[in-house]
């Protein structure tokens, strides 16, 4: 009782508000009302709600200076990120040096951290951050250093010593499903075999993480769909696709999450990979429109929110696109529900068939051969001829083989060579070249989440290169009322639904080229329907009374509507100012204060009591 008083005292503060008698009765029933299971999952895991914060590997990549790190943390915390939630920062590959001390560990690269890493991690830890680090599960990261294969034991407790907080596992030059190393001639491919060896090596880290008695969260990056039905053993958040280096790399990743919805959920998220930002200076960027679309759509999506763009020198629509306290509001909804996708007019992506051996060992996966392309090496395509793209005999491998007789690239099996390798075995990232085409991207995604307030978060990106109208039935996205009407907020722009609006039947959007997007917030409508589309004040469960428009009457008739209208807007008001309070208990908090009171009541008896306390409101008016 004692934490729940302090608890509504901090709300207050954030943002002060002097409740009359209705609303000081809700917040008293509230806190009286039981915890609901929905609290309990809360204090268990390490990983409750999409983890947030910041990624060096996009920003600065091989030079991970500890020094520019610093500098990134501390303007992130002036900026109020940290306060937004942004709590991680993690130091991608490249820290340590190329090779282990005496006794076997890791060791920091003195170049980078010339006073050591637990030293540097304390300094971390002060400016109230957690710290990540990065290796991987074969025997080098990415960029060939050391890493965990072997050594999951000692680098655990190394880690743990350190005061690490979070591990990212990549999945490089592992010898049983990775790229091919000629020290080990069955290496190369990553079938059923390879894909349980993975597991294991994964599996072994989990379990010398948990060993230590640190809370210490495992991000498994193996960077393939198939880890989804099996991330949950493994860590807290798993990778599902390639790298994101472009604007196609988010789409094609986009299409890839679209399939693995019912895996993604608290303590155990589907990883869509870094945010990469517009500001210059980064190694990877995207458009201003993109990095705030991609921000938008990893947000519904509940993906982890990890900022990997020029920290440093922000821009201040970069500034304005990851501080936007409705969209992060929607990724860490208590509810913990995932996105879902709710539209699409893309072209067919195949479809993952995914599953689980009886020994829950091995992650089985087929993708329909109808729609299969071969891989080329570091990319694919829809047949060999297809692979070298013009440039010749480099761009020849994998599935497909070069001809120097007569300059083609051809099948395997068609020169003689060894059976094709099918895009299951592939051990690289997940991607196909292919659907990065802008042909393959002429087209619109619409997701939507619901959240615990009992409101829908709705984001739609355009992908295309012309502008696109989107126009979506409601009862297409089958959200949680059954009312043909919704009231709807742009969480975004000042454009036709800024504030909020009664829509009827049908959302009409209208957005911009290559990234054009937009993110709603809808609530429950009134029973009956709205005449297109009409201004309202009223809050989303409280229902408006109908204002008639009123005609010529006598000079007392006129006098009289004009004090109905006028009782009818005081009862708006107070339906407002009521939903803002009960917004307030579920945890939506203005100005930065998010989830200040737990999400301890179920919304069908918040709404419950709105409901009881606006037909106090109006009796009192």
């Amino acid at each position: 009782a004692m934490a729940r008083s302090q608890d509504v005292a901090a709300a207050r503060s954030a943002a002060p508000w002097r409740p009359r008698a209705a609303g000081a009765l809700a917040l008293l029933l509230l806190s009286w009302a039981r915890p609901c299971r929905q609290e309990q999952r809360f204090d268990e895991g390490l990983a409750p709600l999409p983890l947030m914060g910041y990624n060096t590997w996009n920003d600065i990549e091989c030079k991970p200076s500890g020094k520019k790190i610093l500098k990134v943390a501390e303007k992130l915390e002036k900026q109020g990120f940290l306060q937004l939630g942004y709590q991680y920062i993690v130091v991608g590959d490249c820290w340590m040096q190329g090779a282990r001390d005496a006794s076997g560990r890791l060791v920091a690269n003195p170049e980078f951290f010339p006073e050591g890493m637990a030293a540097f991690v304390r300094k971390v830890h002060d400016m109230g951050f957690k710290f990540g680090i990065y290796t991987s599960r074969g025997y080098t990261t990415c960029v060939g250093l050391p890493a965990s294969m072997n050594n999951e034991e000692v680098d655990a407790n190394t880690f743990a010593q350190w005061g690490v907080d979070l591990v990212k596992n990549d999945g490089c030059w592992d010898p049983d499903c990775g790229e091919f190393q000629q020290q080990f001639p069955k290496s190369g491919v990553c079938a059923s075999d390879g894909r349980r060896k993975a597991l294991k090596k994964y599996a072994k880290m989990a379990r010398a993480l948990q060993s230590t008695g640190r809370a210490i969260v495992h991000s498994v990056a193996g960077t393939q769909p198939w880890y989804a039905p099996v991330g949950r053993k493994l860590g807290e958040m798993w990778r599902v696709a390639a790298d994101i280096r472009d604007w196609q790399g988010v789409y094609e990743t986009a299409r890839v999450m679209e399939q693995l919805t019912e895996y993604s959920g608290p303590n155990g998220w589907n990883d869509a990979d870094l945010l990469l930002g517009s500001s210059p200076g980064a190694m990877l960027t995207l458009t201003p429109l993109q990095a705030r679309a991609q921000f938008s759509l990893w947000a519904v999506m509940s993906s982890p929110l990890m900022l990997s763009a020029n920290v440093d020198e922000l821009s201040k629509y970069d500034l304005e696109t990851y501080t936007n306290k409705e969209i992060i509001r929607i990724n860490q909804d208590r509810l913990g529900k995932p996105g879902r996708l709710a539209y699409t007019n893309c072209p067919e992506y195949p479809k993952f068939k995914l599953s689980v051996s009886a020994d829950g060992q091995t992650p089985e996966f087929e993708v329909p051969r109808a729609l299969q392309v071969v891989t080329c090496g570091s990319h694919t395509a829809r047949t060999c001829a297809d692979c070298p793209k013009g440039n010749g005999e480099g761009w020849c491998h994998g599935e497909c083989r070069w001809i120097a007789k007569t300059a083609k690239c051809v099948p395997q099996d068609a020169a003689g060579g060894p059976p094709k390798l099918s895009i299951e075995d592939n051990p690289l990232p997940w991607s196909i070249e292919h659907f990065r085409s802008q042909d393959m991207m002429e087209c619109q995604l619409v997701w939507v989440k619901e959240l615990q307030s009992g409101a829908v978060a709705l984001v739609a990106v355009n992908f295309a290169s012309k502008q696109a109208p989107v126009s979506l039935p409601l009862d297409s996205l089958m959200l949680p009322w059954s009312s043909s009407t919704a009231y709807v907020q742009d969480l975004w722009y000042a454009g036709p639904l800024r504030g909020k609006w009664l829509v009827s039947e049908h959302l009409d959007m209208k957005l911009k080229a290559k990234g054009g997007h937009t993110v709603l917030r809808l609530r429950q409508g009134p029973n009956g329907t709205a005449n297109g589309v009409s201004r309202v004040a009223a809050p989303s469960r409280a229902r408006a009374p109908e204002v008639v428009a009123p005609v010529l009457s006598p000079p007392q008739e006129r006098l009289k509507l004009i004090e109905q209208r006028e009782q009818a807007r005081l009862r708006l008001a107070e339906a407002a100012r009521l939903e803002k309070q009960m917004d307030l208990a579920a945890g939506f908090v203005g100005d930065g204060a998010l989830g200040v009171l737990s999400a301890s009541i179920d919304p069908t008896l918040i709404w419950a009591l709105v409901a009881i306390l606006s037909a106090i409101a109006v009796g009192l008016a």
